[in-house]
């Protein structure tokens, strides 16, 4: 192999990675919602804004998780809602397993409560209609 050859590599393997890093930055669990995956900072956050943190336990091809994101995460009222009082997470169960173990999520989609020091205060377990979430996290 000459060096042109191992040039041309490094730069397609450094592009490779560029573009990676733009497609796996911090976006929003679904449009119109404010969320991060960064529990610690959440955690930071909510301390700050005395706000409580939602942590949204979750994992790719989980249809409750696609129908609670598509029907009641995207629920204008609950965006509202969400957006004033909380900080949301959402959390990959299998990128992030060790947050699922604390918390004892058994399956998806969870939804956890946590005050500011990283307590739970309330759990949902499964799927809800947006009526119905809406009316719990009203509550907290």
């Amino acid at each position: 192999m000459n060096y042109k050859t191992i040039g041309l590599a490094i730069l397609i393997l450094m592009a490779f990675v560029s573009v990676s890093a733009v497609f796996s930055a911090d976006s929003p669990i679904v449009d119109g919602l404010n969320s991060t995956t960064n529990f610690t900072q959440a955690l930071n956050d909510a301390g700050v804004q005395n706000k409580t943190v939602l942590l949204i336990f979750d994992q790719d091809s989980c249809y409750y998780c696609d129908l609670l994101k598509k029907d009641v995460l995207s629920n204008a009222n609950v965006q509202k809602q969400l957006e004033k009082d909380f900080i949301v997470v959402d959390i990959d169960i299998t990128k992030q397993p060790q947050i699922a173990l604390k918390y004892k999520v058994m399956g998806t989609p969870t939804c956890v409560f946590l005050d500011s020091k990283g307590n739970e205060v309330q759990r949902i377990e499964g799927y809800v209609s947006a009526g119905e979430f809406l009316n719990l996290i009203k509550e907290i």
